[in-house]
């Protein structure tokens, strides 16, 4: 399968290209800054350097893709549109080129009203404040790709921690998961590498949790 992965150089991005470099995929690792790119312990996929913001710039990694992952990320808390632009670019992209499956990190953090009470409170005057702009333009990413005519997947994950990948994870489809504290980024990155391509997960937002 040939696969696309934007946002390559973050830390979720690396282990996604190396598990599928490792399940014998053709890999292109794209990236605002390909320097950052470690050596993968697996093989070394085509890199290509593009940035969201500028438009028409996935057009050419993307082309003949069957399938792409966006990990796209931001450093800071503070205003952004890298999710949303990304999502616009991605679509417009995947479209263009033929792609049959985009699939792209989310938060669990959305969405809050199935906590009990008392964490519900403590997550919407600490959790949500800090978070807020993000997930500003993570729900801003979500109403992109619902509102077009790709076959995408939402993966929806709690706070992300470094880590092995969790033996069972817990996973949900299309609605909130109780106790989803937190998710290592090679549990999602393990989920995302064994489902690409499954249609199961078409137009679904699915929400994974360790343990």
């Amino acid at each position: 399968m040939k696969l696309a992965v934007v946002g390559a150089a973050g830390r979720t991005g690396r282990l996604v290209v190396d598990l599928a470099l490792a399940a014998g995929h053709t890999v292109t690792a794209v990236a605002r800054t390909p320097s950052r790119l470690p050596e993968f312990a697996h093989g070394t996929p085509l890199t290509v350097q593009a940035d969201v913001h500028r438009p028409g710039a996935l057009h050419q990694p993307l082309a003949g893709q069957d399938v792409v992952v966006s990990t796209l990320g931001t450093t800071g808390r503070s205003a952004t549109t890298v999710f949303s632009d990304g999502a616009r670019a991605l679509v417009a992209a995947a479209e263009a080129g033929g792609v049959r499956h985009l699939v792209a990190m989310s938060s669990a953090g959305l969405e809050s009203g199935h906590l009990p009470f008392a964490q519900r409170v403590v997550t919407r005057l600490v959790v949500d404040r800090l978070y807020r702009e993000i997930h500003r333009d993570l729900a801003r990413m979500e109403a992109v790709l619902a509102g077009s005519e790709t076959a995408w997947t939402v993966v929806r994950a709690p706070m992300l921690k470094d880590g092995p990948p969790a033996a069972d994870p817990r996973i949900v489809y299309d609605r909130p998961l109780p106790g989803a504290g937190t998710a290592s980024r090679a549990t999602v990155a393990a989920w995302i590498v064994r489902h690409l391509g499954a249609p199961e997960t078409f137009r679904r937002r699915v929400t994974i949790a360790d343990g």
